[in-house]
């Protein structure tokens, strides 16, 4: 008889940030630069392509990374308590 598998412990969020930062994301400050915008989207996809993130966490993810402008816009964007959570895709 084969062994058995043991079932593997979903990551806890603090884990899935730590395991993120070490893959050196960039970060993204904003601004009116479409390609800037762009080259994050691009590198931003390339990490989730790697690691196997939950969909529903990607945006946390990404948005962890905003500074400056960005960062206040998101504060200004985000969804609210009670309206749909934002996915990647």
């Amino acid at each position: 008889m084969p062994p058995r598998k043991e079932p593997v412990a979903e990551p806890t969020v603090l884990e899935m940030i730590c395991q993120f930062n070490k893959l050196k994301p960039p970060k993204f400050g904003g601004g009116t630069n479409p390609l800037a915008y762009e080259e994050l989207l691009r590198r931003m996809e390339n990490l989730f392509n790697v690691m196997d993130y939950p969909e529903g966490f990607k945006v946390h993810l990404a948005t962890h990374q905003f500074e400056r402008d960005a960062e206040f816009w998101w504060g200004t964007a985000k969804p609210r308590a009670g309206e749909p959570a934002l996915t990647w895709e």
